[in-house]
């Protein structure tokens, strides 16, 4: 079994009970991970691409990553959980200098933002989404480094941009 079997194994015991719009939370791990393997993203980000919610949202710690994927998976994942906070605003404005820092969490934190972003616009907008996306989108790509991005994430700025832009 590869690491990304295991990861998306771990992921789908982690979100058993959760949903996602209608579907199961899977729908949305499979997204996010297909997006980073469409851009050729290495097996790290891949990975954490799978596990990116499990320490948000399930009973996972950075040291139950770190022992079955790595200190690498675990820091991207790490970086990519959000801090706590009184609103989403605050969550995130705690949230982004740790994802900046790690070049891979970035790439990671822009695919699950194309996932979401794509999901919400496909429903229509029903769930209003899609527009705090695009009202978000401007200070997503100033905390994350889109003016000056590590060159392995350009290709996943410009995918995110032709989407929000």
């Amino acid at each position: 079994m590869t690491n990304l079997e295991r990861a998306l194994n771990v992921a789908e015991v982690a979100h058993a009970n959760q949903k996602y719009d209608i579907y199961s939370y899977m729908y949305h791990i499979k997204q996010v991970v297909k997006i980073a393997t469409e851009l050729g993203y290495d097996e790290t980000i891949l990975v954490a691409c799978a596990l990116h919610d499990v320490m948000e949202d399930a009973d996972l710690s950075y040291n139950d990553i770190k022992k079955a994927f790595g200190i690498d998976v675990a820091e991207v994942v790490f970086a990519v959980t959000d801090e706590l906070g009184r609103n989403r605003k605050e969550r995130k404005e705690k949230t982004y200098p740790k994802i900046r820092a790690n070049w891979k969490a970035v790439a990671v934190k822009i695919c699950d933002r194309i996932a979401n972003a794509t999901h919400s616009h496909h429903e229509g907008g029903k769930n209003g989404m899609f527009k705090l996306y695009q009202k978000e989108h401007i200070d997503f790509c100033r905390n994350l480094g889109a003016d000056n991005p590590h060159e392995e994430t350009k290709k996943a700025w410009e995918r995110l941009e032709r989407l929000l832009g």
